[in-house]
């Protein structure tokens, strides 16, 4: 009985014979990228054509064009693939096709959260804020010194911005895997996510548990808000729905609303007032533990005006507070305002210009 041996023609001395420009930085990692001699990339210098070193596919990212070495070599020399397979072989060491590991189907979780936070606040510190997300800040009541201090920073929004910000941070010794928001790119790292502006998502200590990208292009008002991410993603990251804590923490009583952005900027125009904000109605995992902690003995309910007419967000908000009634020594009350001012941000707002 025998055994069908096959022979593996390295992609990249394929594409070498074939007179095709190579990314010099890509070489030696497991995609190595190249300008594509079908679409030509638009213009020099650009590397559309994907070059797998473990499978010797190529695949363009731009007009679709792919294959494998032998097929690669044929098109361009206008040959057969038979033909192009004998003269590859004669003229191209081959090698044992290696045998694929079963990909594993784990999901990696994130960095501990002194790690997070390091990584965070250095990336950070390397990003500025637009003056369209400064703008928007400012037109929800925000001071230009509490912007500032609360560390929003518009999200890189060209590729190359975003490799080297990534590129930046391994520099100054800090781990991108594990850390939610990042992921490879044919073997570079980078930021993953889209245009917007990120906003800390706090604990109780001021610690960066992870970030939120309030987004400039919504599909719908509903899905405004995403969590800094990079979930299913090469060398990705999920991101939990952490619970984000603002404002004066020695304080014995917190207000309860949904969003970190809302709560910063109720929590500034109240005089910061300690508030814990949910990241959806739906994602309180962890609020009680983080009001038993920061022992308060008033709670006070300020989520959306809309559970008076959505029964679904009403249902859940009733969950929440069932929850939370449950701790012991905390009394719950219910914050109310005009409806016309969907959340409590808004009704402070309204209230601080009617000041003015």
């Amino acid at each position: 009985m025998y055994r069908l041996v096959y022979e593996k023609i390295p992609i990249v001395e394929t594409a070498r014979r074939c007179g095709l420009v190579l990314d010099s930085r890509t070489l030696g990692c497991l995609e190595v990228e190249a300008s594509c001699p079908f679409c030509h990339d638009h213009g020099p210098g650009k590397y559309h054509l994907s070059l797998n070193t473990n499978t010797d596919q190529y695949r363009c990212n731009l007009c679709g064009a792919h294959g494998n070495s032998v097929s690669l070599y044929a098109r361009l020399k206008g040959m057969s693939n038979k033909e192009a397979f004998r003269e590859l072989s004669k003229e191209v060491k081959t090698y044992p096709f290696p045998q694929q590991p079963e990909p594993r189907n784990t999901e990696r979780q994130p960095l501990p959260l002194e790690q997070r936070h390091a990584a965070y606040t250095d990336m950070l510190e390397h990003l500025t804020l637009l003056g369209r997300h400064r703008d928007n800040l400012l037109g929800r009541g925000f001071s230009p010194e509490r912007i500032q201090e609360n560390q929003y920073r518009s999200m890189p929004e060209t590729d190359r911005s975003r490799r080297l910000l990534a590129a930046l941070l391994r520099a100054s010794g800090h781990d991108l895997l594990g850390l939610p928001g990042f992921r490879t790119y044919y073997g570079e790292w980078t930021v993953s996510g889209p245009n917007g502006f990120l906003i800390p998502v706090r604990n109780k200590d001021g610690l960066i548990q992870g970030l939120k990208i309030r987004l400039d292009d919504a599909d719908s008002p509903n899905r405004k808000y995403r969590w800094f991410s990079s979930w299913g993603l090469p060398d990705g990251t999920r991101s939990y729905s952490w619970i984000h804590v603002t404002g004066n923490t020695a304080s014995k009583r917190a207000f309860i609303t949904e969003g970190p952005l809302k709560g910063d900027a109720a929590s500034f125009l109240a005089n910061d007032a300690l508030f814990v904000c949910v990241g959806g109605v739906n994602a309180i995992h962890g609020l009680k533990d983080t009001l038993a902690d920061l022992k308060v003995r008033e709670v006070v309910e300020a989520m959306d005006m809309d559970q008076m007419t959505n029964e679904n967000v009403r249902r859940v908000v009733l969950e929440m507070r069932r929850e939370v009634q449950t701790i012991p020594g905390v009394k719950y009350f219910k914050y109310t305002w005009n409806p016309a001012y969907k959340g409590v941000d808004d009704y402070l707002l309204s209230r601080r210009v009617a000041e003015m």
